[in-house]
């Protein structure tokens, strides 16, 4: 096998591929907050086509899990696990340990036994078909993470990368709804995801950092939750809007999300780009141009793409190849495009960008 350089950690889409070649191990997620470990969750589920078991562990009890009953036949005690998990159905389960790090030592104790084989659940031994994962955060985090030497040797630890921010629109914003004008400010901000692990991060007041204590900060989960706010911006007032944004990604990814998509209100209406789309204005500026590509996307469809395409080839071919690109991974809009004859002509004259 040649010789490959890796940086100690695998991006989303590679802890999947392993954890679903590899079901008999016990693999534990670590990376920082909110860039996606949990989200994994139902996609593993859905491609091993098992029933998910989400367990949020540090808000358990043990009695949650199960409780000892006597049987007074015997004179002893049977564990009757709780019916909300499913444990006794003989099934395949995805069980997914959330935070399991952050939970009360009773707890962990009592979940041990499902961290290996066979996989148990007090004296109740489940489906051995079944896969069981982990996650956490770093212990560098500053969150509360512990895990003990002897669970540590029971499971493969996955460190996850922070994906980047296109990675972020590829793989899950175009899949997930989110506007166009967060997309596009993701787009040209970059370093809103990357982890206080990688080089030069004393400068980046947009992401979480154990060493600078913050109410809120960037990440892929409170990025997702801006997109809400925005989308209803005109419902409430700037001040409203600003101060929501602080509350959910911090004071600067705020401030600067929201001189961003003042650019969005500007642009050309769309009526008007369908309805002239060889005179309808073209933005000038970069950021304007990624807004309305983003837009686009979610906005195409067999009747209109035509005249978009007409209005597209007045663009710059940055802004081409950004809506072609992002519209070929939308699984609602990808057939639109592929199925058009404009887009067809324009694929040919323009291959050099793919």
């Amino acid at each position: 096998m040649s010789q490959v350089a890796t940086n100690g950690a695998v991006t989303l889409k590679e802890a999947v591929d392993l954890i679903c070649a590899n079901p008999r191990n016990t693999f534990h997620l670590v990376g920082t907050p909110g860039i996606g470990k949990t989200a994994m969750h139902k996609v593993i589920a859905e491609r091993l086509n098992m029933k998910p078991i989400y367990m949020d562990v540090p808000n358990l009890e043990i009695g949650d899990i199960g409780i000892p009953m006597p049987n007074h036949q015997t004179r002893t005690t049977q564990f009757y696990p709780n019916e909300f998990w499913g444990f006794h159905l003989d099934e395949p389960l995805c069980i997914f340990l959330d935070e399991f790090t952050k939970g009360e030592n009773g707890v962990k104790n009592t979940l041990h036994p499902v961290l290996t084989h066979p996989r148990r659940i007090g004296g109740l031994t489940i489906n051995p078909e079944s896969v069981v994962i982990t996650a956490g955060n770093f212990s560098g985090d500053g969150v509360g993470d512990v895990m003990k030497a002897h669970s540590r040797n029971r499971v493969t630890e996955l460190p996850i990368k922070n994906p980047t921010t296109q990675e972020w629109i590829d793989d899950w914003a175009v899949h997930n709804d989110i506007v166009p004008e967060v997309m596009a400010w993701a787009r040209e901000t970059p370093q809103i995801f990357q982890s206080y692990k990688d080089a030069a991060q004393a400068d980046n007041h947009y992401n979480y950092n154990p060493k600078r204590p913050q109410a809120a900060f960037c990440s892929p989960r409170s990025v997702a939750g801006a997109s809400t706010i925005v989308r209803n911006r005109d419902k409430y007032t700037t001040n409203a809007l600003i101060t929501a944004l602080e509350g959910t990604i911090g004071y600067s990814g705020a401030r600067d999300m929201v001189a961003y998509i003042q650019m969005a209100d500007e642009l050309t209406p769309w009526a008007e780009v369908i309805a002239n789309p060889l005179t309808a204005p073209v933005p000038k500026h970069v950021s304007a141009l990624c807004i309305m590509a983003f837009g686009a996307v979610m906005r195409i469809d067999n009747k209109n793409i035509g005249k978009w395409f007409e209005y597209l080839k007045r663009c710059p071919k940055e802004l081409q190849s950004i809506f072609c690109l992002t519209a070929s991974k939308n699984p609602q809009k990808k057939d639109v495009l592929f199925s058009s004859s404009a887009f067809v002509s324009w694929a040919r004259d323009n291959a050099y960008l793919f």
